[in-house]
């Protein structure tokens, strides 16, 4: 699975290469989704279980074992290695057939290194909190981790931080009525990006990363829907 998920991460990263960060030209037509993402989504469409808590994301999501973090809460993974905003759109019928009382998102990290805007990443993200919104579900929306550009030397992710801090500040600012904004970076990354400790590849977390991921969302997971 590591060596997939670099894989499909590196393909998502040679994109920038075709299309530089600035004034970067983004295809009108995104490229076609991965078989991994196609098989995680044919098995979400296909079983979906009431959860109380469902999680939302990329690889960062995918590669925890949530039920494991939080025994007893009742929780489900919905995250799909290489995902986008555009890809929870898309597959956010299935994610609602869940019925969760809360959900946690972390997204967009894909869409920019493939030469996304901000504001685009941004506009679709009220779109997902909206969808989730509407059927009921309080929505949790984790900051975009940073990366550590030295540890992630097979990946061009130091003009990528500028973006996602920008994303996260508005992030920050979305109406708090309709969620709420949990800020991981505080504790998971310093001045040089994700916490060299909590990642081996740069871009992933460690088991001690994911504690701390833990630790952050613990009292949201866990108090009572409001």
């Amino acid at each position: 699975m590591r060596d997939m998920r670099i894989r499909t991460l590196a393909s998502v990263f040679l994109l920038s290469f075709t299309a530089p960060w600035a004034g970067a030209q983004v295809p009108a037509k995104p490229p076609a989704h991965e078989s991994y993402w196609l098989e995680k989504k044919s098995f979400f469409d296909a079983f979906h279980a009431p959860a109380a808590v469902v999680m939302v994301g990329d690889s960062l999501t995918d590669g925890a074992e949530w039920g494991e973090l939080f025994p007893g809460a009742g929780i489900a993974n919905r995250g799909i290695d290489g995902d986008t905003t555009d890809g929870v759109l898309e597959r956010m019928d299935a994610i609602l057939a869940l019925h969760p009382a809360k959900a946690f998102v972390m997204i967009g990290i894909n869409d920019l290194m493939r030469g996304g805007s901000v504001d685009a990443v941004a506009r679709r993200y009220e779109r997902i909190v909206a969808a989730l919104r509407g059927s009921g579900a309080e929505v949790f929306v984790q900051s975009t981790l940073l990366c550590n550009a030295k540890k992630a030397a097979w990946v061009p992710c130091a003009p990528a931080n500028e973006k996602v801090k920008e994303l996260n500040r508005k992030l920050a600012a979305l109406d708090p009525k309709t969620l709420t904004f949990i800020d991981l970076n505080r504790k998971l990354a310093d001045a040089a990006g994700l916490k060299s400790d909590l990642t081996y590849d740069g871009v992933h977390l460690n088991g001690s990363g994911y504690r701390l991921w833990r630790d952050e969302i613990s009292r949201y997971v866990l108090e009572p829907v409001r």
